[in-house]
């Protein structure tokens, strides 16, 4: 038998991006990355510091991760727990042709940061888990953020027009129900 829970995802305008953004182009165009050209999976992506992602030491990421965990606790408060933390963090560059096949993360939530986003630049798509025939596209634009449970299957559709995504990409853990929460939960 399967029993369907609702979980949730939340898309969320990220505060800072008009201030934040040319300088964090800037620091991940000044980045280490590689090229993954058809990996096992179908996967291209023309820039991409994934095998990086527990290195916080990286400039980019000094300079992002205290206004994004600053988000991601707004989050957590939306989600009924204390607190997030960030468990892995890279940045994905796709140009034409790229694309970021169906796959799926670890830790309890994972999500993305548009942090450049052209008009008509393909959007994540989830997939249903009780009817995989059912997509769900992600209707963000630039500058917002979208958190859902890492179980969930997602990719990054291919890009077939002639422009460059920059996203920051994240596994999380949301630990510590609010006392608020138990609280309530113990009374019924």
């Amino acid at each position: 038998m399967v029993i369907n829970l609702n979980c949730a995802a939340i898309l969320k305008k990220f505060n800072c991006h008009k201030d934040i953004k040319e300088k964090l182009l800037s620091l991940i165009n000044e980045s280490w990355s590689y090229h993954m050209t058809n990996d096992p999976y179908g996967d291209n992506i023309n820039r991409l510091d994934w095998s990086e992602n527990l290195n916080f030491n990286r400039e980019w990421v000094k300079f992002i991760k205290p206004k994004l965990e600053k988000h991601f606790n707004e989050c957590a408060e939306i989600l009924n727990y204390e607190k997030c933390d960030i468990h892995g963090i890279w940045y994905q560059q796709y140009i034409k042709d790229d694309t970021h096949t169906w796959h799926i993360h670890g830790e309890n939530y994972t999500g993305v940061y548009y942090l450049e986003l052209p008009q008509n630049s393909p959007k994540t798509e989830l997939v249903d888990q009780l009817d995989i025939n059912k997509k769900i596209t992600i209707d963000a634009i630039e500058g917002d953020v979208v958190i859902f449970p890492s179980f969930i299957i997602h990719r990054s559709p291919k890009i077939t027009n002639d422009l460059k995504k920059t996203i920051i990409s994240f596994n999380l853990n949301f630990t510590k129900v609010k006392e608020s929460v138990f609280l309530r939960l113990n009374s019924l």
